[in-house]
């Protein structure tokens, strides 16, 4: 889902990938004009997406990458424990990059339903941290 939004912010309807083997990856996104004149992006994937957020609420994903902290470097706190209720904007986790570290935010509020990644794992961009259940 993320990708074809980025695709139709840049005002490109795809992507291809290729590597020295000849090996081919393409991402098309496709838009139709909706009754209200308004353009809607229509993929499989979005859809897809779409109905597992449905089904489990709120996934909180990596905004870059480095090492997974839980819990708070100066406190020792867990961040965002399991049951516990976050607000839009609050700190669920941070990632660290040698001396620098990166807070990963709720992008809504909810309830901590599950923590998807272990303390200190090394993260990628994009990779599911935690699911939220709508409070």
């Amino acid at each position: 889902m993320q990708i074809s939004q980025w695709l139709h912010a840049a005002g490109l309807n795809s992507l291809e990938l290729s590597n020295a083997q000849g090996k081919h990856f393409r991402i098309c996104v496709e838009t139709a004009e909706t009754p209200t004149g308004g353009s809607e992006q229509h993929n499989a994937l979005e859809l897809s997406s779409r109905n597992i957020q449905a089904e489990t609420g709120v996934t909180v994903t990596a905004p870059y990458f480095g090492h997974l902290l839980l819990h708070n470097p100066a406190t020792k706190e867990t961040l965002a424990p399991i049951g516990s209720s976050v607000c839009t904007g609050a700190i669920v986790a941070i990632l660290e990059i040698a001396d620098i570290t990166i807070p990963v935010t709720a992008s809504s509020n909810g309830i901590v339903a599950d923590v998807l990644a272990k303390e200190g794992e090394l993260i990628g961009y994009g990779q599911p941290i935690l699911t939220l259940q709508p409070a």
